[in-house]
């Protein structure tokens, strides 16, 4: 099925998706303008946008949405240290078109600069997108066609509650982003701290005043979690479950799996298949 056809028949057409990440100064210009749809998520470092002569400094969190037609450029520069000539930024970026995108994109004002603050709903599907996208054999266009609308109608949802809420702290947002990707490591609270660049105290400070629970309580939920979901959906055994969520000691695991939900995991386990 080609791209065009996709289009029409799902309304969303999924032409790229993928991660990139940057260790050295990258500069990309296209001044003939876009032909399609670009959404470029900030996940980490920092990168200048240039878009129509307009200049965006893009952290992490921000969310950069460009319609098809504009002028587009891209730089990733030296960072701090102009001696050591080194850089850091990852994003995740996602090309696509379509007549429901149109409607989607003209239904109301839109921000070429969004704060999205790597908000976890929005990040998940992002990343369904990218390994249906690369899925060997092709991806599915009626799966691809959900997902992209899902992450556009969150995107729009993000934005609504963003603007009657309090702002979450950029680097409360960071220490949760790295708890959720190494929660399975043994990761201590200084890791945590230096993922946003401040103090162990005040890192215990930011998290708990933003999200009313402490770090540990965080990452034992994020573990807990992981636990269930294998549960669910894997044929691990619960030793090896216990090991590959974070918990280096199966009796540690059971004590507090079941303080949380009451049952064993063994008779979670049962109840869920």
């Amino acid at each position: 099925m080609d791209a065009s056809h996709c289009c029409k028949k799902f309304g969303t057409n999924v032409l790229g998706a993928g991660y990139a990440e940057h260790e050295r100064p990258y500069h990309f210009v296209d001044g003939a303008g876009l032909d399609c749809y670009l959404f470029r998520l900030q996940t980490d470092g920092a990168a200048r946008v240039v878009v129509d002569n307009r200049v965006f400094c893009a952290e992490a969190g921000d969310l950069l949405m460009f319609a098809p037609g504009q002028s587009y450029e891209l730089h990733i520069d030296v960072d701090r240290d102009p001696q050591m000539q080194t850089v850091y930024s990852t994003d995740l970026y996602l090309f696509c078109d379509g007549h429901w995108l149109d409607n989607w994109w003209h239904s109301r004002s839109r921000s070429t600069h969004v704060k999205l603050s790597l908000q976890e709903q929005c990040v998940h599907l992002w990343r369904q997108l990218i390994e249906e996208h690369r899925r060997p054999g092709g991806a599915d266009g009626e799966l691809s066609d959900y997902l992209l609308r899902a992450l556009c109608l969150t995107i729009d949802r993000v934005a609504q509650d963003a603007a009657v809420a309090a702002p979450i702290p950029l680097a409360a947002e960071r220490m949760r982003w790295f708890i959720e990707r190494h929660a399975p490591e043994d990761i201590t609270l200084r890791e945590v701290a230096e993922a946003a660049g401040i103090s162990v105290s005040r890192a215990v400070h930011i998290f708990k005043d933003t999200y009313q629970e402490t770090i540990v309580q965080y990452l034992l939920n994020v573990r807990l979690q992981m636990a269930c979901d294998r549960m669910r959906f894997s044929t691990f055994n619960l030793e090896q479950i216990a090991d590959l969520c974070g918990f280096r000691s199966y009796s540690y695991f059971y004590r507090v799996f079941r303080s949380r939900y009451g049952i064993s995991p063994r008779a979670f386990r049962e109840r869920a298949q």
